[in-house]
């Protein structure tokens, strides 16, 4: 079992660097534990820390669809954070966006036994922005049963960091309108409230999963992206992709051609 476990991280390593190749899904697949270590022999593999945690699978459609008791989580480095208004190039066969309230954390929490609470984390947010998530999957298809969407570090690609919105936490952002606009087609409708009711009970959610799962806590600089607040929306490209908070823009990226072959 452990060499098809290694196995199947090389290449979903190999499929990373090389877009153009994805994976065909193995006919055994790893339990939720296996998964996950996949997912973390993978992180540690590029030498690099996580900058970006993601939350995945935070509406209950989600899980219930996959079999899933609780959100999934993936890890992202620095290099996977665009600025506002970047271009990013299209990779892979499909690629998706959500609409997300991104946390930064202006303090390491500390590591302790008890459950971390909403007044620690409050205390250790900097800030507040919009952000839009872009996904991938290195399988040959997205249509994944969990643990392989685990495995695929819940198919994390890449984070646009936008407009900041706060500083601190502030309860209008428990049921903030929010629109996903793909060109100039008709926005997709969402709210903050679609992530677990809630975005901060997703990062405390988070805060705890590490604790549990990992032995460790959420450091200062590292981003959250909660959880999507519009659902999954297919991109292209040369699409844009504009997100709205509560009316006002808040990030926006192009996706480019440069590898696309019609």
């Amino acid at each position: 079992m452990e060499d098809r476990h290694n196995s199947l991280e090389h290449a979903l390593l190999a499929a990373a660097r090389v877009p153009s190749a994805p994976i065909p899904c193995p006919a055994e697949r790893p339990d939720l534990a296996g998964a996950y270590a996949i997912q973390q022999r993978a992180n540690a593999a590029s030498c690099l820390p996580v900058m970006v945690w993601k939350i995945g699978l935070t509406g209950p459609g989600g899980r219930e669809a996959l079999g899933a008791r609780e959100p999934i989580v993936g890890r992202l480095a620095a290099s996977a954070i665009y600025c506002d208004r970047s271009e990013i190039d299209f990779s892979g066969k499909e690629m998706f966006a959500e609409a997300e309230l991104v946390f930064e954390m202006g303090a390491d929490l500390p590591e302790q036994d008890a459950p971390y609470t909403r007044a620690d984390l409050c205390a250790a947010l900097k800030g507040i922005y919009a952000g839009i998530e872009i996904c991938r999957t290195r399988f040959a298809t997205s249509d994944l049963p969990l643990e392989l969407l685990v495995a695929d570090n819940a198919m994390g690609h890449g984070l646009v960091l936008g407009r900041k919105l706060a500083d601190t936490w502030d309860d209008r952002f428990a049921a903030m309108p929010v629109t996903l606009t793909r060109n100039a087609e008709a926005p997709v409708e969402g709210s903050t409230a679609m992530v677990l009711d809630n975005p901060l009970d997703a990062l405390i959610w988070l805060a705890n999963w590490l604790r549990k799962h990992e032995g460790r806590s959420l450091t200062r600089e590292q981003l959250v992206a909660s959880g999507s607040c519009t659902g999954v929306t297919d991109i292209f490209p040369r699409d844009t992709i504009s997100v709205n908070f509560n009316g006002a823009e808040g990030a926006r990226v192009t996706l480019t051609a440069k590898d696309w072959k019609e």
